[in-house]
């Protein structure tokens, strides 16, 4: 990003002819407004690394794509203006490339080749781009992000944005400044509640106004856009309407323990709280009230609690009682009065304090609280537990949340250079690899660290779930799921002089040892799978990768799932390799050689 004279090309329709009362979906791009003939719309786009243009483009829609210099020039504006706005979308750059996302046409989320960098600044991919004073010639304020999660060129990344628009008076007169409450790029928080005192450098204009386009940066460098989506707020949050509470005193395990009873106390209140001086154990409130909808549409109530919990809105049980910190659900309301009630009880949990808080999100409506601040503290729900690798790489067990299923015999491997990935010791493989921060492990300490889930906190990739060696009857034979447990030597692992950990195990008669390292100055992870076949056995296959895509795109390169990470061979040519369909997608495999001699299979992840 640089000052730079532009050329724009936009249209403005009215803010009101865009309904806030839906996610809107950009498709095939008729909804956003005037496309210059210099974006091109594609239905497919392939990069690389170390290219610094796309490789190919096929016919069809739904990206869009801005081609390098000079061929490049107009910006992509919205035809539409928008405030307050939850955007969401995926980029491509090649390397080297450079583009910037502007809400409002005038505050800038950076579009960068970050790929790797190891310390970032508000220039890079996710920052808040700085400002620029004309007089001096200098940039000030910006924002970097909170840690570099950017992919490699050629990969598709995602940005979240929650942007709020600034406030003005009846004069005119700016009373609140834009603020960028929320922005996620590949999953990961980099950015919250940062406000932005003016537009950043080379937007579209100088001054702030309520309302303003969205905007696409065209003239710097080649960037692919595609699944951008957004929602439009600025609706007001429905009033509660006669709200009243009942308490009951007594140590409650179920709603029917104290359902019947005649309440201790009842009354009138402003906002929903557990805190009206009865103490923090052993109590049920009830609180009833109605909610004046001015808009048709669908309403998502949420409920983040410690205690136990249940909902009923319009009549229907929305939420059932439960205990889980966190929940929701939608539902469809009319406009009118729309009568709501909510029970929480805390049975004696001593040492906890009670936590009660009631969302509702809607037609141009942000997630917005129904309760009293003092109702819910975030931070006495969760304080993260973080563990980096500083100096050396660290070795953690625990369990990992992968595929929708707890693996409980997993194991962390944090490397100083910020790529990390997770093993399963039952299976032999990596399950998700990661770059920037390595775990928080509150989950494991917390309480009584029931879950003992690690949680990565950088920008993960998920791998297939499946062992890395199997023996199949025939070439055609399903891959499995699991190793059979009479035929599996769970052996460790042994960390090297540099304190990484080797992996080792027994699977029938093929001895396995499984290592892992950095390569390309963090930018990738290399694997040497070594192994001796005892048996000699035509049988064993390793399978190198699973997914939903795999294409061979050249010199042992494969790209997966269409953009999602690279996987490279350490030789152009397995012999015996192959890419075989599944009925979930497809695998490349090599057969084991029938040599008892050791023998390596070394790839890289690029990602």
């Amino acid at each position: 990003m640089r000052v730079a004279t532009f050329l724009m090309v936009f249209i403005f329709l009215r803010a009101a002819s865009v309904s806030a009362q839906e996610v809107r979906v950009i498709s095939d791009w008729k909804d956003f407004g005037p496309i210059p003939k210099t974006w091109k719309q594609v239905g497919h786009v392939q990069g690389h690394w170390d290219q610094t243009d796309f490789v190919s483009t096929a016919r069809g829609t739904g990206i869009l794509v801005n081609p390098p210099k000079p061929k490049n020039g107009p910006h992509l504006v919205s035809g539409f203006e928008h405030g307050d706005m939850e955007l969401e979308l995926e980029f491509m750059v090649p390397k080297g490339s450079n583009s910037g996302v502007y809400l409002q046409g005038r505050y800038e989320i950076q579009i960068l080749d970050s790929w790797g960098k190891q310390i970032v600044n508000s220039g890079d991919a996710g920052g808040i781009y700085q400002r620029f004073d004309l007089e001096t010639r200098r940039g000030f304020e910006g924002k970097a992000p909170r840690m570099n999660v950017s992919k490699a060129p050629g990969l598709w990344q995602h940005f979240k944005i929650v942007f709020e628009a600034p406030r003005f008076n009846a004069r005119g007169e700016k009373i609140k400044n834009a603020k960028f409450v929320q922005v996620f790029q590949n999953g990961v928080l980099i950015h919250e509640n940062v406000e932005v005192t003016g537009p950043t450098t080379s937007a579209l204009f100088e001054d702030e106004r309520e309302l303003g386009p969205l905007m696409i940066q065209g003239d710097h460098g080649p960037v692919a856009i595609r699944n951008m989506k957004y929602k439009l707020f600025g609706s007001p949050v429905p009033e509660i309407e006669n709200l009243r509470y009942d308490y009951y005193k007594g140590k409650f395990q179920t709603l029917a323990e104290y359902e019947g009873k005649t309440p201790e106390e009842t009354g009138s209140l402003n906002k929903i709280t557990w805190d009206l001086g009865h103490g923090v154990l052993d109590f049920a409130y009830e609180y009833t009230g109605s909610l004046a909808i001015e808009a048709a549409g669908d309403y998502t109530f949420s409920l983040s609690t410690f205690g136990r919990t249940s909902l009923y809105v319009n009549g229907e049980n929305l939420l059932e009682d439960g205990a889980e910190p966190s929940r929701s659900k939608t539902i469809h309301l009319e406009t009118g009065k729309v009568p709501f009630k909510l029970i929480f009880y805390k049975p004696n949990y001593p040492g906890r304090r009670p936590q009660l808080g009631f969302y509702v999100e809607g037609p141009g409506i942000k997630k917005s609280p129904l309760h009293d601040p003092n109702s819910y503290v975030e931070h006495v729900i969760r304080k993260p537990l973080y563990v980096d690798a500083i100096q050396e790489p660290v070795v953690l067990r625990g369990f990992l949340s992968h595929g929708g299923r707890v693996r409980t015999h997993t194991v962390g491997v944090g490397e100083p250079i910020g790529t990390h990935l997770a093993y399963d010791l039952q299976l032999g493989a990596p399950l998700q690899i990661w770059r920037g921060g390595f775990l928080d492990t509150s989950p494991m300490w917390r309480q009584r660290g029931e879950s003992q889930l690690m949680v990565p906190t950088g920008a993960t990739v998920d791998l297939a779930a499946g062992p890395a060696i199997a023996k199949l009857p025939t070439r055609e034979s399903a891959w499995p799921d699991s190793l059979r447990a009479d035929l599996l030597q769970i052996q460790g692992y042994v960390l090297n002089r540099a304190r990484r950990p080797t992996f080792k195990y027994v699977f029938d008669q093929v001895a396995v040892e499984d290592y892992f390292e950095p390569e390309l100055d963090g930018k990738a992870i290399s694997r040497t799978l070594t192994y001796k076949n005892f048996g000699q056995s035509q049988d064993y296959w390793a399978r190198i990768i699973a997914a939903e895509n795999i294409e061979a795109i050249g010199d042992g390169v494969y790209l997966i799932d269409k953009g999602a990470y690279y996987v490279k061979l350490a030789n152009s040519v397995l012999p015996g390799s192959q890419i075989r369909n599944t009925a979930l997608g497809q695998e490349l495999m090599v057969p084991l050689s029938t040599s008892p001699e050791a023998t390596t299979i070394q790839y890289s992840l690029i990602y």
